[in-house]
């Protein structure tokens, strides 16, 4: 089993490209592709890692925002397709 992340980013949508000290005109949030965090994981602890994860990140996002929230999941290695 893995264990696979998608994390937020903040992305430009202004068409002209604007930036202003480093602030974007126009913005929005994007989740990426799910990637593999952890591989390898035993069916028996792929819940519990899961958990370890998901709870890490709602740490994470009460001391910095909803932007930090971050999406997991568990998937079994069969279903993995390589790049």
């Amino acid at each position: 089993m893995n264990i696979e992340i998608s994390k937020q980013q903040t992305i430009l949508t202004d068409p002209q490209r604007r930036v202003y000290n480093g602030c974007m005109y126009s913005s929005a949030q994007i989740f990426t592709e799910f990637e593999i965090l952890e591989s390898n994981i035993s069916k028996e602890k792929a819940t519990e890692r899961l958990e370890f994860w998901v709870d890490l990140n709602n740490y994470a996002v009460s001391q910095r925002g909803e932007s930090s929230r971050n999406k997991y999941r568990i998937v079994e290695e069969s279903h993995v397709h390589s790049h």
